[in-house]
This record gives C-alpha cells, structure tokens and sequence, in this order.
C-alpha cells in the first residue's frame, strides 16, 4: 500500500511539474517584455570595461518585429550569437527563467597586450586573437611597437591556437604573443615590463617600469631560462650597484649577462 501511496505521489507530482510549465508557457506567449524583466550580468574580474549594461541590453531589446515586444520572441540561441558578434565579448549565455525573467550572462575578453603598427593599433587577448580597440575604453598593458608591420586585417579572424606550426613560426605577431603570454603569467614581470620594442633586426628589447636601462632579450628562445638570468641578476647584481648603473642588460648570450654601463 505504502509503494501504491509513493507512485500515486510521484505521478502528481510529475503531472503538477508539466502543468506548471504549461502555464508558464501560456504566461510568457502573451506577457510584455519590458526592462523589469530583463537581467544582464558582466564579468567585470579583469577590471576591463569595453562592454556596459547598454551595450547588452541594446543587442537584447533591438527586435525586427514592430510595435509591443512579447517575451515568446526572444530566441536565446540567437541572441547569444547576437551578443559575441561584439568584438570585446568572449561569451555570452541567455536563458529564460519561469517566472518570466530574461537573464544573460557576459565574459569579455581580456587582451594582454597592445601592438602599434606604423598605421594602425590593436590588441592581442589571452589567447592569440587579435581584437579591435574600443572607443569607450582603453585597457592598461604592455605595449609593443617598433618594426612591425601586420596588419589587423590580415589575420584578425585566425588566433595562435588554431594556426599551424609551420604558419606560426612565420608570423612575428605570434612571437609576440608567445611574449606577452609568458610575461602575463608572472605577476612579478607583468608589473615590470611596460613596453616591447621590436628593433631593425626584428628582435625584443623589453623596457621596464623601474631602472633608466633596456633589456635586450632577442628572440624568443629559451624565455624561462633568460628570464631566470634576469631575475638573479635583479636580485644579486643590481642591488649592488643600483637600478640606474646601466643603460643596457642584453640576455642574448649563453650563461651570461652583458651589462653596458651609463658613463656620465
């Protein structure tokens, strides 16, 4: 009797769940959309501000369809591809709740670092692609300009993930980002490298926030171990003698550091 007792239990339960979403399916056909019902969530962890409420709420509430908005005419699916065609955002997600309500959730993406071309500037984000500035908001990161000439449009579709091994190592953007990525990791040189300079030989000087010297790195061979040098020296050597005895820290050579001395 007991077991009779929980599958009767069990049915109206189930059949109470289908007629509560029949009911919220009837309530939404007919509601009107308007603000109240609209959520909107950005991820703001990177401090990063290419993307506001407006901006969102724009892509939702824009519809072809004239005159009084219904909530039945929102297609998440679509609103979603809707949203990422923004070049800021890295993600979006739209989902309606019973209750009637629209919610949608916002990753931008997040670029770490700046290229200057001789005609044109953009960004490279976190995973190799290359994004356009925004004219609402600047992000603060490393720099690099000097000799370098790729165009955004060139590539501005493809990331360094996708390209094939023998593609990357033909592009200096990707040399570029190998850079970047390597010093985005630590928080230490993150802090301390403002700028990359790419030089007439198409190697890295990289120019710290602290010291009047440059740091000639060359290639991106060996970073973990050219870094490490560095770091020693930051630690043993320059403790020593002082942030502003050399104007020049070249990493190129194996097992040691050339250090050209500021002569007054």
């Amino acid at each position: 009797m007991i077991r009779i007792f929980k599958i009767i239990l069990l049915s109206l339960s189930i059949i109470g769940i289908f007629v509560a979403l029949g009911f919220a399916r009837k309530h939404q056909t007919s509601q009107v959309f308007d603000k109240e019902n609209l959520a909107i969530k950005i991820d703001y962890v990177t401090e990063n501000r290419f993307v506001d409420y407006d901006d969102v709420k724009n892509e939702i509430t824009y519809l072809q369809v004239p005159g009084v908005k219904y909530f039945n005419h929102f297609n998440t699916l679509e609103l979603e591809k809707k949203i990422i065609n923004n070049p800021a955002i890295k993600d979006a997600q739209v989902y309606k709740t019973i209750d009637g309500k629209l919610n949608v959730t916002v990753k931008q993406r997040r670029p770490i670092v700046r290229i200057f071309t001789q005609n044109e500037s953009y960004y490279i984000d976190e995973f190799g692609s290359l994004m356009p500035l925004s004219n609402k908001y600047t992000s603060r990161i490393m720099v690099v300009n000097g000799y370098l000439f790729e165009p955004f449009s060139k590539r501005y579709q493809f990331d360094f993930q996708s390209l094939e091994d023998t593609i990357a190592s033909k592009t200096l953007l990707d040399d570029v980002y190998k850079l970047a990525s390597y010093i985005d990791k630590s928080d230490f040189w993150s802090a301390q490298i403002e700028q990359v300079y790419v030089n007439k030989d198409f190697e890295f000087e990289l120019i710290p926030k602290v010291g009047n010297h440059k740091i000639v790195l060359g290639g991106i061979d060996n970073l973990p171990i050219k870094f490490n040098k560095l770091m020693v020296f930051y630690k043993k050597g320059l403790p020593k003698t002082g942030w502003n005895e050399y104007s020049e820290i070249n990493l190129k050579y194996k097992n040691q550091i050339v250090c050209t001395k500021i002569y007054n």
